[in-house]
C-alpha cells in the first residue's frame, strides 16, 4: 500500500443539502462531480479508500463498497477505521496507521471537520456547502504525489 485517502463522506463527497433518494440510499448521496474528483486523484495517484466517516459505523464494508462502485467511483475502498471516539476522527485515524504492517508511503485526510490535531497537516479541508471539488484537487495530489 503506498497511498492512502482518509475519506469522510457527508460535506466531501455531497453537501449539507444533497437529498437523499430512499431506493437508492446512500448512492444518492454521493454526488457525481465529487465522484469525479475523487476519481480524478485516484487515476492520478493509485491511492486507495479508507471510509472515515460515520456512515462505516452502521454498514457494512462490502455494502459501502458496493454503493461507491454503483456511484462510478473507480477508487479501492480498502478499509474502514476503527470506532474509538468519533468526534475525534484523528485519533481513529492514528489507530488505523499504528496497525498497519506497513504504514502508506503518503495519504491524506479529506474532510469537511477542521479540527484533526495532530494531523491537522494531512486534512484537505472541503467546504461542506460545495463538496469535493477542483478546488482542493492541487493540495490532495501534492500530500498524495509530494
Amino acid at each position: 500500500m503506498t497511498r492512502v485517502i482518509f475519506l469522510d463522506i457527508d460535506g466531501v463527497m455531497n453537501t449539507l443539502s444533497t437529498p437523499v433518494d430512499a431506493a437508492r440510499g446512500l448512492t444518492s448521496l454521493l454526488l457525481p462531480r465529487c465522484v469525479a474528483a475523487l476519481n480524478q486523484v485516484v487515476r492520478a495517484t493509485g491511492a486507495a479508500v479508507v471510509v472515515t466517516s460515520t456512515w462505516r459505523l452502521t454498514m457494512p464494508l462490502a455494502e459501502l463498497r458496493a454503493h461507491f462502485a454503483a456511484a462510478g467511483c473507480v477508487a479501492e475502498i480498502l478499509d474502514i477505521t476503527p470506532d474509538l471516539d468519533a468526534p475525534r476522527r484523528e485519533r481513529e485515524i492514528a489507530a488505523w496507521l499504528a496497525a498497519q504492517p506497513e504504514p502508506p508511503r503518503a495519504w491524506c485526510i479529506l474532510d469537511d471537520d477542521r479540527d484533526m490535531g495532530a494531523l491537522a497537516d494531512r486534512l484537505v479541508s472541503t467546504d461542506s456547502h460545495r463538496g469535493l471539488g477542483d478546488h482542493e484537487l492541487p493540495r490532495v495530489l501534492a500530500l498524495l504525489t509530494g
